[in-house]
């Protein structure tokens, strides 16, 4: 997902998990298709619940919401720069990938798996607007979530305070309402889905880490590493009993949980002892954007060709599925130092800067 960097100090292992949470979607992809396409487990089907990657992207931007961007409560003026920075960091790299495939799907039009390719289709995928369908960049509904988690943060930038806390507490109990399934919505009624999504309640999550963390700092560095040691335990336990059982759980109350518990302990570590990461940790947090974004074309037509080739029986549980997912990786790799970083650095040097917003806000 799309990172943020900020004039704070700089959280180094909330961005090194940041890779990892990519890491585990990518894995979960590639076992999603392997089975699917070519009727084989990947790594004893150990990443079943790799999704949960999304849940830590989610709860981590309502954190940095929060922590990065609280200045900005309350003053209007300072909306246009937080809406023209997210523009910025979200759509031009999405724009590329999702066009790259496009123009795949066009030119062969087998690989589009029945895929409407419409332009309404086109204009709605591009511009991430609501729908009652996929993106044609399948991963694209998890910047439309993150559009909406932008629009509701707007919200508390646009209003004073007693104005905007009424006003979200009453969406927030709409949205606990609808977890908790006292009124739920038709799947054609895409826009209520959209505003009471139940995975809402994942950015609101973060949105209180981050509150702890700036307010109740040192009380919580006490028990830091509690906290990191929890959370990572609790990841490995959900994801060995999905990955062994047929088990199907709420992923609100378990994994955007843990994610909270994890972030509020990484980011104390980071604050009070500021350990220092091996560079290669911190770069595939950097990458995980360009990663997050093109790993799901890249796994999609390896397993595809494969299926059409009738060579899924050469491939393997663990050593083919290791392959194409280090290839999947590296290539994330190669888009984010050859185009994303380039074309951000530009972007934020001639739309940002130009558009009179802060060096020191950009991101």
């Amino acid at each position: 997902m799309a990172k943020s960097s900020t004039p704070h100090k700089k959280l180094n292992l909330l961005q090194v998990y940041r890779g990892i949470a990519a890491l585990l979607v990518v894995m979960f992809h590639l076992n999603d298709m392997s089975l699917d396409r070519l009727n084989k487990d990947t790594f004893f089907n150990l990443f079943e619940a790799g999704w949960s990657g999304v849940d830590y992207f989610f709860v981590l931007s309502g954190f940095i919401m929060v922590y990065v961007h609280r200045s900005a409560i309350g003053k209007p003026n300072q909306l246009k720069s937080f809406l023209v920075k997210r523009a910025v960091r979200i759509y031009p790299i999405y724009w590329i990938i999702t066009l790259v495939v496009l123009v795949f799907f066009l030119a062969i039009p087998g690989f589009a798996n029945s895929q409407d390719l419409g332009l309404d289709k086109i204009i709605t995928s591009l511009l991430l607007l609501p729908s009652n369908s996929l993106p044609i960049l399948n991963v694209g509904w998890t910047l439309i979530l993150e559009l909406y988690f932008y629009f509701l943060f707007s919200i508390a930038i646009l209003l004073k305070p007693k104005h905007s806390v009424p006003i979200l507490s009453t969406w927030l109990f709409g949205t606990i309402l609808h977890y908790l399934k006292i009124f739920q919505f038709p799947d054609w009624a895409f826009l209520l889905n959209l505003v009471f999504n139940n995975m809402n309640l994942e950015f609101v999550l973060g949105c209180l880490a981050g509150y702890i963390v700036i307010k109740f700092g040192s009380q919580v560095s006490k028990n830091r590493w509690i906290f990191f040691g929890v959370a990572n335990l609790g990841y490995v336990v959900l994801l060995v009993i999905l990955a062994t059982t047929k088990l199907e759980i709420d992923r609100i109350s378990t994994f955007a949980f843990l994610a909270a518990i994890l972030i509020i302990g990484l980011a104390s570590i980071d604050l009070k002892d500021a350990p220092k990461v091996p560079q290669i940790f911190t770069y595939l947090g950097d990458a995980s954007y360009s990663i997050f974004l093109t790993h799901g074309p890249l796994i999609s037509a390896t397993t595809k060709v494969l299926q059409k080739a009738n060579l899924g029986k050469y491939f393997d549980s663990f050593f083919a599925p290791a392959l194409v997912a280090l290839i999947a990786v590296v290539a994330g790799c190669l888009f984010y130092s050859l185009v994303e970083k380039p074309l951000t650095v530009y972007l934020r040097k001639n739309v940002v800067e130009k558009m009179s917003i802060p060096k020191a806000q950009a991101s």
